[in-house]
């Protein structure tokens, strides 16, 4: 087992290219530097330089790759489709510019659902004809990621349609398993009930990228509870530093020697940007440090 490190601009909580409480992406890339990572996600699109050789400049300057875009939209809405395909597209340009590997492509966090995560038994579905849309919307985007050497993960999140065991066993059946891959999210497996080693072990032929998070059961339980919504549970500090949190990594550990994982590993905690106690670059570094005491020794 081989595995390669980076972080993502989510934990410094970058969600919206737009957010006027955003910390500056120079700063941002600084500090993954900094805390010890060689690469980084893209992020939304229009967060970090879109100029592609201005980009690649800047991640030079700070000693980073770039392994991976995102797509986090509505996915699950036909009338956004276009615009979803036409964001895919830009967003593939500076990715295959700066030879990152994977889109991570995740639907949007959106009413009723945003209420209902971790509520696996009475959370809504998606009707049939909804679901099918979003099944076209995914695969449509993911040809046009093929067409730039980009492989598309689909990347089960709490508070989308795509979020528990039942939704991920569906899409993985419903989209081609030659052009759509799987990423899977440890915090966001927890968040939903899901053990993340036996969903590896159980789609190992289709997991190609993996994220790193970690999850405060206390905050997770008064969220499922009093069904909090998951941007509040961000900001109550649902997602810990690796290693602090309920999510099993030792269980990670053998199950990725097992299944002989050779790949990417990004580390993410989402944070509130807003929040006046700015930990993350020691987060950052503290989990770094996590996973070299228990993965890479």
């Amino acid at each position: 087992m081989k595995l390669h490190l980076s972080n993502a601009p989510c934990s410094w909580g970058i969600e919206f290219a737009d957010n006027p409480s955003n910390p500056a992406w120079e700063t941002v890339l600084q500090e993954i530097s900094q805390a010890g990572y060689k690469a980084t996600e893209l992020g939304p699109l229009g967060y970090l330089p879109t100029d592609s050789q201005m980009l690649a400049s800047k991640l030079q300057e700070n000693g980073l790759g770039l392994i991976a875009g995102t797509i986090f939209k509505h996915l699950h809405k036909p009338e956004k489709r276009a615009e979803i395909l036409e964001y895919t597209r830009e967003t593939c340009k500076l990715l295959q510019a700066q030879q990152a590997k994977y889109m991570v492509v995740i639907d949007h966090v959106s009413s009723p659902r945003t209420d209902q995560a971790g509520q696996i038994e009475t959370a809504y579905r998606l009707p049939t004809y909804q679901w099918d849309e979003m099944m076209k919307t995914i695969t449509e985007l993911s040809l046009i990621c093929r067409e730039y050497d980009i492989v598309p993960v689909v990347h089960p999140h709490a508070g989308t349609f795509i979020e528990y065991r039942d939704e991920i066993d569906r899409a993985m059946k419903d989209l081609d398993g030659d052009l759509v891959k799987l990423c899977v999210d440890s915090g966001h497996c927890r968040y939903a009930g899901i053990n993340p080693s036996e969903l590896i072990e159980a789609y190992q032929d289709r997991v190609e990228y993996i994220h790193f998070k970690d999850i405060d059961e206390t905050v997770l339980e008064h969220t499922v509870a009093n069904n909090v919504d998951f941007y509040k549970a961000i900001g109550n500090g649902v997602f810990c530093p690796l290693g602090k949190g309920c999510v099993d990594f030792t269980q990670l550990r053998a199950t990725l020697e097992k299944i002989n994982y050779n790949g990417w590993i990004t580390v993410e905690q989402d944070v509130d940007p807003a929040a006046k106690d700015n930990s993350s670059l020691e987060n950052a570094q503290e989990s770094r440090q996590f996973i070299e005491e228990h993965f890479l020794q």
